[in-house]
């Protein structure tokens, strides 16, 4: 049964005590000394004097918190902690485009993986011996970078996409496990590109497994996506989900050229989060833009948590030493005095 914000598990005590107590107080109105001797103690003490009576006040006390220490009584408190925990879903374009290769030559930047990808355009028998950095390779390393500044507790779920979506790690605090899936990203970088699946997929991730933790969304994708029906839609459900989205746009040519329905798409997303255009990989720009993110996200902030504080236990323990306090009262002090005090008056 819930009292508010008491909570009591069982009433049968109560009950019990109120008939003890009810049972004790009968015996005491019909005391007599020939069945009782031993309550003369009482009866025949001064009744100016209020220690007289502490023993028989101890003992209710004692029935009284024995009662209350078996009816599981418990309180639920809420307390207010600061934190700085972050999930971050980060979902990731591997579709062939990002075999792309950049200006950075493999010989001045070597990457911390091998590549096992070919190229874009184009057959290689040996994809190490591409001498320039493709996309998806900086990419990459920009997100081991990612990965190195995070704090412990912060979490990061790991997608990839390209025309099928692959959960390739559920939100975990493993680093050493996403960076395997990172170093195992290869394979991936192929076919097209279906940002809807990927942004549906990882929705549905975050519905299923909510978190206490303050979660944030970050999209890498080089697309000149289309703002469709089912986009939309999904653009939609994550701003009614209030989490804060990153997209880092990789493009060549941000500044003329772009379809005017791929204009489009990037207005609705500012209208919801951040777009972030990466114009040139190897100038670092990706790495600034998830440097920027996380330091962002990296505030701290108040969270409300509920705890279930059990009473019966302080009141038994509580119970347990005024027992042996009233015990040793009696055979120590009012039991020999105030049979002293009797035999005395007589």
């Amino acid at each position: 049964m819930d009292l508010s914000w008491i909570q009591v598990g069982a009433w049968w005590p109560l009950f019990a005590g109120i008939v003890i107590l009810l049972a004790l107080a009968a015996v005491w109105y019909r005391r007599k000394g020939e069945l009782f001797p031993d309550i003369r103690l009482l009866t025949e003490s001064s009744p100016g004097r209020v220690t007289d009576y502490a023993p028989l006040l101890l003992g209710l006390v004692v029935i009284v918190l024995l009662v209350l220490s078996l009816m599981d009584i418990s309180v639920s408190r809420s307390i207010t902690v600061k934190k700085r925990a972050r999930d971050f879903l980060v979902i990731v374009d591997t579709s062939r485009s990002m075999r792309e290769n950049t200006s950075l030559l493999r010989k001045d930047f070597p990457p911390t993986f091998e590549r096992r990808a070919g190229l874009y355009s184009g057959e290689t028998n040996d994809p190490t011996r591409i001498p320039n950095l493709g996309r998806y390779e900086l990419e990459r390393e920009s997100l081991l970078h990612f990965l190195s500044s995070r704090r412990d507790v912060d979490r990061i779920g790991l997608i990839y996409f390209n025309s099928q979506v692959y959960l390739m790690s559920g939100f975990t605090s493993n680093f050493v496990f996403l960076r395997q899936q990172l170093e195992g990203m290869d394979p991936y970088v192929t076919q097209g590109t279906n940002i809807r699946w990927a942004l549906e997929k990882g929705l549905d991730m975050l519905e299923r497994y909510p978190s206490q933790n303050r979660q944030a969304v970050i999209l890498l994708t080089d697309a000149e996506a289309r703002a469709t029906n089912g986009l939309q839609q999904q653009l939609e459900r994550l701003s009614k989900m209030n989490i804060p989205f990153y997209m880092l746009w990789i493009t060549t040519d941000a500044a003329g050229g772009i379809s005017e329905q791929s204009m489009d798409f990037l207005r609705r997303v500012r209208t919801i989060g951040s777009v972030f255009t990466i114009s040139n990989l190897a100038e670092g720009h990706l790495d600034k833009a998830l440097s920027e993110i996380g330091k962002l996200e990296d505030y701290a902030y108040e969270e409300q948590r509920h705890e279930q504080v059990e009473l019966s236990e302080y009141f038994f323990i509580t119970v347990y030493w005024l027992m042996l306090f009233w015990i040793l009262l009696i055979a120590t002090v009012y039991h020999p005095v105030h049979t002293f005090e009797l035999s005395m008056r007589r």
